[in-house]
């Protein structure tokens, strides 16, 4: 995990965008590789011709002259003010525990809901984080890390384990006695990209085998917790939904359903230090079908189908080792 400290920065919530009064667009901004849609959110940022037919970004310091000023050093724990709830679990979560045991104080766009009971779970201390609306501020110290461009999601770390489990064991305080599945299978909303055709029929296939169809995000925080760390197989689609897997016992078998052309290491990573028996189901795609809905675009709407006899085939091989 790396910090750095920066000086008189505009801040905007779009991305977590930090800019120097100078225009120099902090290198660890963005959540994936920069595209030029990224700037048009931010009014103080235009565009300009050049002659080539490219575009230089300028910016004009004078249509931020009324937002408001914050002074002190801020350890920054937001990089959007669209959280994204794998992303947010993986790499901004371990800054809190950092900020925590550093007792330094922290900023964040307004929590949502989900977004404080996580924090609930990791005992910061009342008044060390504070929240401000999403909108353009200048800071005048902020520390931040390099965790806002991803890079913890793809570059998975032994202490991110170690911080779940501070957050797992204060959860098993709270959870009421119950009994659950030991086997998962972890599915998107119809209204996700990358929606599965037949994710009925999947589902069918796999009850006799034991698993119970979940939907995280309409589960509580803790209880999403309990359910996966209770799990001795799981069966996920692709998304941040798996991410709960990381209170999972080593050994779990998990195995992650993908269509063909969405390539993202993050889940090898995650899955080796997790020590999974971990299994990833590429789902083939027609060439058409790739061309029509390219997958290389961040978060492309599309949908595919599962190779239902080929997944159960898969279950049950591991589930005779």
């Amino acid at each position: 995990m790396m910090l750095e400290h920066l000086t008189d920065q505009y801040w905007f919530p779009y991305f977590g965008l930090l800019v120097s009064q100078q225009g120099q667009v902090w290198r660890h901004s963005y959540l994936g590789p920069f595209q030029d849609g990224f700037l048009t959110r931010v009014k103080a940022i235009v565009d300009r011709p050049l002659p080539d037919g490219s575009k230089e970004h300028l910016l004009y310091p004078d249509r931020l002259a009324r937002i408001p000023r914050i002074a002190g050093e801020y350890l920054l724990l937001a990089g959007s003010d669209q959280p994204n709830y794998g992303h947010y679990l993986l790499d901004v979560v371990p800054l809190i525990r950092l900020g925590v045991k550093m007792g330094m104080p922290m900023l964040t766009w307004t929590l949502r809901p989900w977004q404080r009971a996580v924090v609930a779970r990791l005992d910061v201390p009342p008044g060390l984080i504070r929240e401000i609306k999403p909108e353009p501020v200048f800071l005048e110290h902020a520390i931040t890390s390099n965790r806002h461009c991803g890079a913890a999601s793809i570059n998975a770390h032994p202490q991110t384990k170690e911080v779940f489990s501070v957050i797992l064991a204060n959860i098993e305080k709270h959870a009421p006695a119950a009994e659950r599945p030991r086997r998962l299978l972890v599915c998107r909303g119809v209204r996700d990209a990358r929606n599965i055709r037949n994710r009925r029929t999947m589902i069918e296939a796999l009850a006799p085998l034991g698993f119970t169809a979940i939907q995280p995000e309409k589960l509580p925080f803790d209880e999403q917790a309990m359910l996966f760390s209770n799990a001795e197989f799981i069966v996920s689609e692709f998304g941040s939904g798996m991410v709960n897997a990381i209170f999972s016992r080593p050994g779990t078998k998990l195995v992650e359903i993908i269509a063909e052309g969405q390539f993202d290491p993050w889940s090898s990573h995650f899955g080796a230090m997790n020590r999974f028996e971990h299994v990833v189901l590429f789902q083939h795609q027609s060439q058409e079908a790739l061309l029509r809905d390219p997958r290389h675009l961040k978060d492309s709407e599309f949908s595919y189908e599962v190779d239902v006899p080929r997944l159960v085939e898969t279950v049950n091989a591991l589930m005779r080792e």
